[in-house]
């Protein structure tokens, strides 16, 4: 129901714009450009308002996808897809809206560079409103229910003596994620040279370091990694710098399991991030721990160490998540 709040949000700005059509008049000429408080660069008012009309239709139909096809754009990425849209499109309406308003008011070469901004704070407040109106999505017991299987799920242990949860960690290393940093580090440390004998812009130098050592430092930190589960829940930390790379809270753990990690199945080699799930996936694949979350995702961690350490992994999280819920629940 909020998602499809959220969508018919982001799509009532083809039909304020379809009335504002009806009733304003586009002028001959906009500003689009400012030098100073002075406009010096002009279009036409009819090719601007099919610019704005083809933004806003387009937005429309990915309002509208987003809106329904709830299998194909997972909730967690429609939020943000929602937010997007919205800004996006009621920021085309309001800028045209404004636009018209003060050539009308000042004529076309009176319109101040400060108006458009309006159009801006605009869009970020449709934004905001749109990414509030949608919401966190979650299962239901039934629909949770159905995503776990049932000899995996998280029995709540309540009404007798708790053991302590013993902690249980392990390491994995995933050599395609090493070459992958060290190759993307080279090569954007050649091209910075390039730039920087070239006399290029510090702009563009700058951007290209923060790119490389953006996508290089991140598949770095997951290059080599701790898996530990505790009472606390599970934690994957990075062995090349002290940070916690993904964390899961016992609360969160809907049910645990074992299974084979087939590449081809979870996405690939490496971290690799789909609409339902995550994986982290060393090489050729094989015995790993799958998590199910109550949001609905599963986290899935390749155990290099086999199949036995892979559930006794499992086994710990199972009894961590079991305690925090008979915990959380009333006896």
């Amino acid at each position: 129901m909020r998602r499809t709040l959220a969508g018919a949000w982001a799509m009532t700005p083809l039909a304020v714009l379809l009335v504002a059509l009806a009733v304003v008049t586009p002028p001959e000429r906009v500003p689009t450009h400012w030098s100073g408080r002075v406009p010096d660069g002009f279009a036409s008012g009819p090719g601007f308002l099919a610019g704005v009309l083809a933004t806003t239709v387009v937005c429309t139909v990915v309002a509208a996808v987003a809106s329904i096809a709830r299998r194909v754009v997972p909730p967690s990425w429609g939020r943000w897809v929602m937010s997007a849209v919205a800004a996006v499109s009621w920021g085309a309406v309001l800028l045209y809206l404004v636009t018209v308003w003060r050539v009308g008011v000042d004529g076309v070469e009176g319109v101040r560079e400060w108006w458009p901004l309006l159009a801006v704070l605009g869009a970020l407040l449709a934004g905001v409103v749109g990414y509030a109106v949608h919401g966190r999505w979650a299962p239901t017991a039934e629909e949770l229910a159905d995503l776990v299987p049932e000899r995996s799920r998280v029995q709540p242990v309540r009404g007798r003596p708790v053991e302590p949860v013993q902690p249980w960690a392990t390491q994995v290393s995933s050599r395609t994620l090493q070459v992958l940093a060290g190759g993307l580090l080279v090569v954007f440390a050649l091209v910075a040279v390039v730039l920087l004998v070239a006399d290029e812009s510090v702009v563009l130098l700058v951007v290209v370091l923060l790119t490389g050592l953006g996508a290089g430092g991140l598949a770095l930190l997951w290059s080599t990694v701790t898996v530990e589960v505790d009472q606390d829940g599970l934690r994957v930390r990075s062995r090349v710098l002290p940070v916690t790379v993904s964390r899961v809270r016992a609360d969160q753990v809907a049910g645990v399991d074992v299974q084979d990690l087939d590449p081809m199945r979870w996405g690939g080699i490496g971290l690799r991030a789909l609409p339902d799930r995550t994986a982290y996936i060393v090489d050729a694949g094989g015995p790993g721990i799958v998590v199910y979350l109550r949001t609905g995702r599963r986290l899935a961690l390749q155990i290099t160490e086999g199949d036995q350490a892979a559930r006794v992994g499992a086994r710990t999280l199972l009894r961590a998540a079991g305690q925090r819920a008979g915990a959380a629940s009333p006896s």
